[in-house]
């Protein structure tokens, strides 16, 4: 399947800001089932960013921008076919560090009794594992309900267990700190879902989990929907967790108050 992708941030403030520091991870990966024909990056005031890839083979770019200015469009066009083979030799010599903890992907005891309930009676057999991250994804989206009012950027797994409710965000942040306390390594991709019914335009950026499966490599389970992901996905960034991999990051110099309205239109081609 190939799949267009526009995702359009636009930035606006009351006043005048001096200066605009931001990175962005919009352009999507290569490997593991997937490649990025086409990538365009526009940012207005005629700013023409930088690239480099970070230790996770993220694609970033960087720019700065030091005139005055009260608005700042940042716009991202992808060509991506998806449904490829796996790749042939998935291996990933930092598989272990997906094992450690940090805010907001913490060590809790409601993220130990999650694992509790799906134990993995083989840890080298790649089937055993796999059902027991099937059914790990299942029970967070039965359990656990999407509601946008309740979380924000920075909630951590201790708050959405405690609201029993999150957006996509959250539930991949609970999906990667319970399989990591079953012993998976397990990170967090930022990306886009494409749903044919929506008429080709969605609300903003989709995430989920992966989880390293023995002799198979990084495999990916969507708690929202609940579902492994499918050719109807396409993984932008990975992470440790969300601040590894967000869309945009960055800060402005100034005291202006100011808005950002993002909106992502994916289409079959």
């Amino acid at each position: 399947m190939k799949l267009e992708i526009v995702h359009e941030t636009r930035y606006r403030y009351v006043g005048a800001i001096a200066e605009t520091v931001m990175e962005v991870r919009l352009h999507p990966m290569d490997g593991n089932g997937q490649r990025c024909l086409k990538f365009d990056l526009n940012v207005s005031s005629g700013i023409e960013p930088r690239a480099y890839r970070d230790g996770y083979g993220n694609n970033v770019h960087y720019f700065n921008l030091v005139r005055p200015h009260t608005r700042l469009n940042v716009i991202s066009r992808s060509v991506v076919e998806t449904g490829l083979e796996p790749d042939a030799a998935p291996g990933e010599e930092l598989v272990q560090d997906f094992l450690r903890y940090r805010s907001p992907v913490k060590d809790v005891p409601g993220v130990r009794e999650l694992a509790s309930r799906h134990p993995i009676t083989h840890p080298g057999s790649g089937p055993d594992v796999e059902r027991a991250l099937d059914e790990l994804t299942v029970t967070i989206n039965r359990e656990f309900a999407y509601d946008r009012a309740v979380t924000n950027v920075y909630s951590a797994v201790d708050d959405v267990l405690a609201l029993r409710a999150g957006v996509c965000q959250d539930f991949a942040h609970l999906f990667i700190a319970v399989a990591r306390a079953m012993g998976v390594p397990a990170r967090y991709v930022s990306g886009y879902i494409h749903d044919p019914r929506e008429r080709g335009v969605m609300g903003a950026s989709h995430a989920w989990g992966e989880a390293w499966v023995p002799k198979k490599g990084w495999v990916g389970y969507d708690a929202t929907h609940p579902v492994r992901i499918t050719e109807h996905h396409v993984r932008v960034a990975v992470g440790r967790d969300y601040s590894d991999a967000a869309p945009t990051r960055g800060v402005f110099v100034g005291s202006a108050a100011g808005t950002m309205n993002v909106r992502v239109r994916t289409r079959e081609l």
